[in-house]
C-alpha cells in the first residue's frame, strides 16, 4: 500500500465523527471477548468429557452464543465494508473450504449431521472475520491476547487447586476442559503469544510482565502432561530464539544455525542406519512405543475409510459422532482395542490431515492444507520486514508461529478446519488477520511517524 493510500485512510478515519469511532471500537471489543471467551472456556466448562449424546445434538446453549457472535461479526463487517471486500478478495483458499465444507451436505452419510456441523465452521469463520477486520492496531490485538490467555491459565490453576478431584485425571491435568489435550493446546497458544509480545516489547517493563506471563502458562503446560503440545512449545521457543538472534548477529548466525541443522541431520541418519533403517526400532528406543499410544491402528483404520470415499469423503462432520448405532469402530472385530473400546469414547483420527480427508477428500484436505501453509509463509515473510515496527512484527510473528505449530500439531491430532476447535479457531482468526496485517502495520507506522507521543495505555503497552 502506497504512503498517499494510507494518508488517504487515515484522513478519512479522522473525519469521522467521534461517537462513530467509539461504537466501531466498542463493537470489536465486545465480538473480540466474547470469541476469546467461546475459544477458551467455552459455553460448558468443567463438563463431563462422556455426554456422547451432547456430541452429536450439539449443544442450544452453544448455538445461542455463536449465533449472538454471528450478529455483532457481520455489523462489524458491515461498518467497514471496504476493509471486508479486501480481506475476501486475499483469503479466497479459506473461503472455498469452508464453501466446500458446507457443499459436502450433497454426498454426506448423514446430511441433517453436515448442515449443523459446517454451518458452524462457516459462523466462527464469520466471527473471526468480523474480529480480523476490525483490527486496526496489532500490538494492542497482542496485548488484548495476552491478558486473556493469561486470565483463562490462571483461572485453570485455580480451578484446578480447588477442585483436584475433577481437574487432575490419571493422564494429566485438564483444568476446566474435557482432556489434557486441550489443556496443553491453550497452554501451548498461551506461551508462544507471550513470549512473542515480549520480544516485541521496547520498554524493560513491558518485557518483564510478557515473561511473568509465561510462567502459569508454562506451569500449566506442564502438569497437563500433553506431549504433543509441550514438545512443540520447545520447538517454538528454539524457533523464537533463533529468529532473535539471527536479526541481531546476522548473516554469521545463520550460517551457524545452517551448519548445525546439517549435523543434526547427518547424526539423524547414522542413528537410523545404526537401526537398520527400522522405524518401528528407533520408534521404541526414543519413546518406548512404536505405536503412538495406539495411534498407528487408529491410523490404518482412518486411511482404510478414507480410501472408500477418496475424492469426496463422507461428509464434512459426518463420520465420528453420529450416534452410537452407527459408531464406525463398529465394523471393527472384538479382540482388538479398537474393536473393544467404548462406543463414542473415539470421536477423531488423531490426524488432520486424514481426518479432514474423511470429512471432504483428498483434494480439498490438501487444499485445505496449502492455505494454512501459504498463510504461515506469509507471516513468517512479513515478520521478516525490518521495515515494519517490531512491536507489529511481533505480532505477525505470533500469528504465523501459531499456523506453523497447528500445521505441526495436526500430525498427531485432529483440528485441521474440525468446527469448533480452540486451535481451528484460533488459526482461523490468524490467518484472517493475518491477510491484513500489511496494511495495519504500515498505517500504525505512519501513525507514529505523524504522532511521536507513545500511548500509555495497557492496549498500547510497547
Amino acid at each position: 500500500m502506497s504512503d498517499a493510500a494510507i494518508t488517504a485512510g487515515l484522513a478519512s478515519a479522522g473525519r469521522r465523527p467521534a461517537a462513530a469511532v467509539g461504537w466501531r471500537g466498542a463493537l470489536h471489543l465486545g465480538l473480540f471477548v466474547a470469541f476469546l471467551a467461546y475459544v477458551f472456556i467455552g459455553t460448558q466448562p468443567l463438563a463431563d468429557p462422556s455426554a456422547a449424546a451432547d456430541r452429536v445434538d450439539g449443544s442450544p446453549l452453544d448455538r445461542f452464543v455463536v449465533l449472538g457472535m454471528v450478529f455483532l461479526a457481520l455489523a462489524a463487517l458491515a461498518a467497514n465494508l471496504r476493509e471486508a471486500g479486501r480481506m475476501a478478495l486475499r483469503n479466497p483458499g479459506l473461503i472455498a473450504v469452508v464453501g466446500f465444507c458446507l457443499l459436502s451436505v450433497v454426498w454426506s452419510d448423514y446430511p441433517d449431521l453436515t448442515i449443523r456441523r459446517a454451518m458452524l465452521l462457516v459462523f466462527l469463520t464469520i466471527a473471526a472475520a468480523g474480529i480480523a477486520v476490525g483490527v486496526t492496531d496489532l500490538r494492542r490485538f497482542h496485548t488484548t491476547l495476552v491478558v486473556a490467555l493469561t486470565t483463562v491459565v490462571i483461572l485453570n490453576l485455580l480451578v484446578t487447586a480447588a477442585a483436584p478431584s475433577r481437574a487432575i485425571t490419571d493422564l494429566g491435568v485438564r483444568g476446566i476442559y474435557t482432556q489434557k489435550n486441550v489443556a496443553g493446546i491453550v497452554s501451548m497458544i498461551a506461551v508462544v503469544v507471550a513470549a512473542t509480545w515480549a520480544l516485541g516489547a521496547r520498554r524493560r517493563r513491558s518485557v518483564v510482565l510478557g515473561l511473568c506471563a509465561i510462567v502459569p502458562a508454562a506451569a500449566f503446560l506442564a502438569i497437563s502432561r500433553s506431549k504433543t503440545s509441550i514438545g512443540l512449545t520447545v520447538l517454538a521457543l528454539a524457533l523464537l530464539a533463533v529468529f532473535a538472534l539471527a536479526e541481531k548477529i546476522g548473516a554469521r548466525f545463520v550460517l551457524a544455525v545452517v551448519l548445525l541443522l546439517s549435523l543434526a541431520l547427518a547424526a539423524a541418519l547414522l542413528t537410523l542406519a545404526a537401526f537398520d533403517f527400522d522405524k518401528t526400532q528407533l520408534a521404541i528406543a526414543l519413546f518406548g512405543d512404536a505405536t503412538f499410544t495406539g495411534r498407528d491402528e487408529l491410523w490404518a483404520f482412518a486411511l482404510n475409510a478414507a480410501h472408500e470415499r477418496t475424492w469426496l469423503g463422507h461428509g464434512y462432520g459426518a463420520f465420528w459422532d453420529v450416534g452410537p448405532g452407527n459408531d464406525p469402530l463398529l465394523r471393527m472385530d472384538p479382540g482388538s482395542w479398537l474393536g473393544d473400546i467404548a462406543s463414542g469414547e473415539i470421536n477423531q483420527a488423531h490426524n488432520g490431515y486424514l481426518e479432514l480427508w474423511l470429512h471432504i477428500g483428498l483434494p480439498a484436505m490438501i487444499v485445505a492444507a496449502l492455505v494454512v501453509a501459504w498463510g504461515a509463509a506469509r507471516g513468517v515473510a512479513l515478520a521478516a520486514r525490518r521495515s515494519i515496527g517490531r512491536p507489529e512484527r511481533a505480532a505477525i510473528g505470533a500469528l504465523a508461529l501459531l499456523l506453523v505449530l497447528h500445521l505441526l500439531h495436526n500430525l498427531t491430532e485432529a483440528t485441521l478446519f474440525m468446527r469448533g476447535i480452540a486451535f481451528c479457531n484460533v488459526a482461523l482468526l490468524a490467518l484472517l488477520v493475518l491477510s491484513r496485517c500489511r496494511d495495519i502495520a504500515s498505517a500504525d507506522d505512519l501513525v507514529r511517524v505523524r504522532n511521536p507521543v507513545p500511548d500509555r495505555t495497557l492496549g498500547s503497552a510497547r
